[in-house]
């Protein structure tokens, strides 16, 4: 059942998924990136932990973007005018969050491969750490731009 606007009365469609996906995504990305900051091996650069916090603001702006889908979800519709306003800022804040999303993944991958050969007397990072670090940026990213233009799709234009 819809309302006069199209907008079905129970929620968007699809949402719910999205919303599981981006939060359960995020979750278990700052899961794997606390383990590889925990157990990185003695002597390992400084900024290894660095660029792992980058990415992890990857993963902080893929939860903040999940829960936006789960706020936008869960609305009821009232005033017309009230909620083109409302679907058209969580428009804009998928968006947004994927652009963060962008940007701090490539400064943390950037910082990773910059000192993973290992400079100044630091250990070269192993490559299962590297690649673990790589597949988390790439997990990260999908699921973002996944999120952004799955919402952009399903929320109505303001």
């Amino acid at each position: 059942m819809d309302d006069r606007r199209g907008l079905p009365l129970w929620g968007l469609p699809g949402a719910g998924r999205i919303a599981a996906l981006s939060l359960g995504v995020s979750a278990a990305v700052v899961v794997v990136l606390v383990t590889l900051g925990l157990t990185a091996p003695t002597g390992t650069h400084p900024f290894f932990y660095l660029g792992l916090a980058f990415l992890s603001g990857g993963a902080a702006s893929l939860l903040f973007g999940g829960v936006g889908v789960v706020v936008a979800r869960d609305r009821t519709p009232t005033i017309p005018a009230l909620d083109a306003d409302f679907f058209a800022g969580v428009r804009r804040l998928v968006l947004a969050m994927w652009w963060c999303a962008l940007v701090t993944n490539a400064l943390g991958i950037l910082i990773t491969l910059s000192i993973a050969d290992g400079a100044g007397g630091d250990a070269p990072l192993p490559a299962p750490r590297l690649a673990a670090t790589f597949v988390a940026a790439v997990v990260t990213m999908a699921t973002a731009t996944t999120t952004s233009v799955s919402m952009r799709r399903i929320l109505p234009r303001g």
